[in-house]
């Protein structure tokens, strides 16, 4: 066992200690009335007996200071009954030091010499100081000496502070109030005497089974709302209320009033620093279902749907296999994909709420289910989305949902019931369940104004004054209560009440550190040489107090009653021990293979530790982990995280660079799914990742290609991405990774086909699919695009080589494109494949194909939820509709996916898609709305580079003005410019089509 030295000893402490001062009196007159040695010899002797009495009674002699001496109880090792101890010790060493108690062996001795006179202070109150011992900050030491040179020769004077805490214990006489140098108010000084017998100690803290106070009016309204949810009509409803006003409290009693009754009661905690952990309330639940995590972690559905039915849930296997596929752990790689943020991720997101509703209502229709979420301000977006569902869910099913929170939410659903401060009667009902008497007449309204109606704030003060037992009955003495016990507010409260427990108050300030909930095994590892066994008492003992209690959402563990509770251990610990224990905590959690604690929880003690790296990469799994679920939200949360560690890395630190730009990789796939690919934020992330990385050499620019891949496609216009395309593929040029390679010709085919240059683009095309390699392009088309580069590539390249009017080489491309994206039986390449083909189908007027092509399209978007490729085949079905019947039918397809498509902003084919648009609106007689539909389409495809349906828009234009009668002249000037166009493209296909139509004008 490593001594404790080697352990994590404190620099600092607050805590609550008695001081014990004593003086010899008139010791400077027996100095000349005696011999110096001898008096050196009985002043020698008297410290030894004075350190052994101390000792004796669990204190500890500080200083000798000549003639007199400092003690403390309660330090160095911590004690209950401190303030007792030194009471007892200072009577004992006044007996003592008078002769009055000898044995036999030093009777004579003691006869030899001249019994001293003594003069003691004591006093307790709350002290800062060192572990070394070599200093101690506070008042306690300061009135002990000051009450010891008020002391008659041969007494005690004990404060007010000790005296509350030992009223049960000793007799006290009030003698008088004095002004001491250096206190503002009168002090009283108090004698102590021993009783004869000890009056009854309180018993341990009961307030967990005493009936809760004041709240009937809300009870009420759970037990109607219980009510309704047993027939059928069940509700959501939102407990509101700040810290401390008893909505757990509230909860806890009415779901304690449902016992006797058959129900299923399901308590889902959300947690203080998880919100960046998507359904993380949900997934415990789950936890605690299987009792095994890696059954989730690893995707066992049989080891799932086996736990399921045991809970009594009989579900269909797809619940299971949704759920799964959302907890299960997945390489965080594709994370740092743009096209993570597709739509397909959003409906994925939709799905797993449903899935986990349904696991928490299945058994509703037989068994009546309470669902409790608790403390839902630290809820994570997708734990908000569930409680909604949930809610909308009850209304008929035989649920009551109950969500606990600080702050409002906006619920169509939800009734709120907000929890207001106890009344004055309610108060005092309160306080006289606590005082199991009658309390000092007054003392309840005190309580009162202090606590505000707070019903946890009124428990504390209350057991706080019976602890003391105030011998008064008046405003100025309660008021010097707290004032000598240093209670100004709730926290010094809970403070107060920890230290009263001891040697257990390390534990509790061990376990505040790691959390408000906390396993054993991780509190025995930090109380590093301290025994399990020591552990357990200490645990009994926070028990006994109500500090802690067993955990409500993990087996084996525990929790701080209150978060308050915790917050009062954490903040009594000075900052360098916090941030010890932190570093203990961390290095345990960097060391294991798999941390024992969530990502985001890592992260923060890895930064409250000060290892800032280490909280980066933790902060980055986090993220990665939420993104992979679609919780963007989520992500963002840790990003945050992340983005302030890596700031508070030197600029020398080796690891920074590569911290920042995966930072930047995922803030660029947050951003564009949060705000939009083409956002300002999405755009300014990989603006500065770009700066970054293209001073960075070959391998590291390979390793970050996403960020060139968003920093692409995140480009405002066409011609400004056509031009990072040529960028892009001539910083890869000289990689020696081959699909880095082929993927900057990806984007150089997309960009310059949209641009018109199709020879560009079937050279890029050219070199990129001699690159392609089938193994690599299963692992990487989910990274770029969402599907795979030889379809693109051969998708593109049919579309080119049609309006370079190379039909053959057309026809064969997409043959191909097709053939090859159903062998890769991968939804996003088929759907992509498909698209191309409606297009070219398109291009041609095939309409009949173009509707076949777009049903199959559809069939396989809906089935995977790709929400874009629903609206485009809806558009281009609806539109082949119109063009071969005059049914109103195809113009409301073709405007339901319009109109889809623009709320998602996912057309990165505008111009194609408002030549159809107008080519509707032309069949249902409105050419002039056409005709303007195409000239906006026109001067978008001018101004942003999208030009190579630009010719075809012109010709359009031309026919619209020959329909609304306008000049010849402006019709020619239409072709002209489309043949110009087309000409300057080297778009054979497209000019013929436009010199047709001017051939086709009547002669001027």
């Amino acid at each position: 066992m490593k001594t404790l030295d080697a352990r994590i000893r404190f620099k600092g402490e607050r805590r609550q200690v008695t001081a014990l001062f004593y003086d010899i009196v008139g010791s400077t007159e027996l100095l000349l009335r005696s011999e110096p040695e001898k008096f050196f010899r009985s002043v020698s002797a008297l410290h030894q007996s004075a350190e052994a009495i101390i000792r004796k009674h669990g204190g500890f002699l500080h200083q000798r200071l000549g003639d007199g001496g400092c003690c403390f109880f309660g330090y160095p090792e911590q004690s209950e009954d401190a303030a007792e101890s030194a009471v007892r010790a200072s009577l004992e060493l006044l007996r003592v030091a008078a002769g009055a108690e000898t044995t036999t062996k030093t009777q004579a001795k003691a006869k030899a010499r001249r019994p001293f006179r003594l003069r003691i202070g004591v006093a307790t109150g709350l002290v800062v100081f060192s572990t070394q011992g070599d200093e101690i900050v506070g008042t306690a030491p300061v009135l002990a000496a000051r009450l010891q040179a008020e002391a008659d020769p041969n007494s005690v004077l004990v404060a007010d502070s000790t005296v509350q805490l030992t009223r049960q214990k000793f007799d006290y006489s009030l003698l008088r109030e004095a002004k001491l140098k250096g206190f503002e108010h009168p002090i009283a000084l108090w004698r102590p005497q021993e009783r004869d017998h000890s009056a009854p100690e309180s018993s341990p803290s009961q307030r967990q089974d005493r009936p809760i106070r004041g709240r009937e009016t809300e009870l009420a309204a759970l037990s109607s709302a219980w009510n309704s949810a047993l027939g059928g009509k069940g509700s959501l409803i939102a407990v509101v209320g700040e810290a401390g006003i008893g909505k757990s409290r509230l909860v806890g009693e009415f779901a304690d009033s449902l016992r006797q009754s058959t129900h299923e009661t399901v308590v889902l905690q959300c947690g203080r620093r998880l919100e960046s952990q998507p359904l993380h309330p949900f997934v415990s639940f789950l936890e605690r279902l299987v009792t095994e995590p890696s059954v989730l972690k690893d995707g066992d559905n049989d080891a799932f749907m086996r736990a399921l039915q045991a809970s009594g849930r009989q579900l269909d296997a797809s619940v299971a296999d949704t759920i799964l596929a959302f907890t299960a752990d997945r390489s965080p790689a594709t994370s740092r994909n743009i096209r993570v943020s597709d739509l397909s991720g959003r409906a994925f997101r939709r799905k797993v709420i449903e899935a986990a509703a349904d696991i928490l209502t299945c058994k509703a229709a037989d068994l009546p289910t309470l669902l409790i979420f608790e403390d839902v301000h630290w809820a994570d977006d997708m734990t908000l989305e569930l409680i909604d569902r949930l809610g909308s869910l009850a209304a008929g099913l035989p649920i009551l949902v109950i969500q606990t929170s600080r702050i409002r939410r906006s619920l169509a659903v939800a009734r709120e019931i907000e929890l207001p401060g106890l009344t004055a009667t309610a108060v005092r009902d309160l306080v006289a369940s606590i005082w199991r008497e009658h309390p000092p007449p007054g003392l309840s309204d005190f309580i009162l104004d202090q606590c505000d109606g707070m019903p946890l704030y009124a428990e504390e003060l209350a057991s706080f004054f019976r602890g003391r037992q105030p011998l008064g009955k008046t405003l100025s003495e309660w008021k010097g209560l707290l004032r000598e016990g240093g209670v100004t507010s709730l926290n010094d409260l809970l403070s107060a009440r920890l230290a009263a427990t001891g040697s257990a108050r390390r534990a509790a300030q061990f376990a505040s550190v790691i959390g408000r909930e906390f396993s054993i095994s991780l509190l025995t590892y930090l109380l590093e040489g301290v025994s399990r066994r020591s552990v357990d008492v200490d645990i009994e003992q926070l028990l006994r107090q109500g500090i802690i209690e067993h955990s409500t959402t993990s087996h084996g563990s525990y929790q701080f009653r209150h978060v308050l509770a915790q917050e009062a251990a954490y903040s009594s610990l000075l900052k360098s021990d916090r941030r010890r224990i932190h570093r203990r905590i961390a290095d345990l959690l960097i060391g294991e293979g798999k941390p024992s604690l969530p990502a985001a929880i890592a992260a923060w003690q890895c930064a409250e530790a000060g290892l800032h790296d280490a909280a980066a990469r933790f902060a980055l799994a986090a993220a990665e982990a939420s993104v992979l679920r679609s919780a963007m939200q989520e992500a963002n949360v840790s990003l945050e995280l992340c983005a302030e560690a890596v700031d508070s890395l030197s600029r020398r630190h080796p690891d920074r660079t590569e911290l920042a730009l995966s930072l930047f990789e995922l803030q660029g796939v947050v951003a564009s799914a949060l705000e939009g690919e083409g956002s300002e934020s999405a755009r300014r992330v990989y603006a500065r990742a770009m700066q970054l990385l293209r001073k960075q050499p070959s391998a590291v620019r390979v390793k970050h290609f996403p960020v060139y891949w968003g920093w692409w496609f995140t480009a405002p216009n066409i011609l400004t991405q056509q031009s990072r395309a040529r960028i892009l593929i001539g910083d890869m040029q000289a990689v020696e990774d081959r699909e880095t390679r082929l993927q900057s010709y990806h984007c150089g085919w997309a960009t310059s086909f949209h641009a018109g240059e199709h020879g560009f683009c079937l050279d890029c095309v050219a070199k990129g699919l001699a690159l392609y390699d089938p193994e690599s392009a299963v692992r990487n088309r989910a990274f770029f695009g969402g599907h795979d580069a030889k379809v693109c590539g051969l998708g593109e390249s049919a579309l080119s080589y049609l309006l370079l009017d190379e039909a053959e080489a057309s026809e064969h491309a997409i043959g191909q494109c097709l053939e090859w994206a159903s062998a890769t039986d991968h939804a996003g390449s088929m759907v992509h494949a498909l698209y191309y083909a409606m297009v070219l189908a398109r291009c041609q007027g095939r309409y009949d194909d173009v509707h076949a092509l777009g049903e199959q399209m559809l069939s396989l978007a809906e089935r995977h939820g790709l929400a874009a490729s629903q609206a485009r085949a809806n558009m281009y079905c609806g539109w082949a509709e119109l063009m071969t019947s005059s049914a109103a039918g195809g113009e409301e397809r073709f405007a339901g996916g319009l109109a889809l498509q623009q709320q998602l902003g996912t057309d990165d084919n505008f111009s194609m898609h408002s030549d159809m648009h107008a080519q509707v609106l032309r069949q249902r007689g409105r050419s002039a709305e056409a005709l303007a539909t195409v000239q906006n389409a026109i001067n978008v495809g001018r101004s942003s580079g999208q030009s190579f349906w630009l010719a075809e828009l012109y010709r359009l234009s031309a026919q619209l003005r020959g329909d609304l009668n306008e000049p010849p002249s402006s019709i020619r000037r239409d072709l002209a410019r489309a043949i110009q166009i087309a000409d300057g493209q080297k778009a054979a296909w497209l000019a013929e089509r436009a010199k047709q139509s001017l051939d086709g004008l009547p002669r001027p």
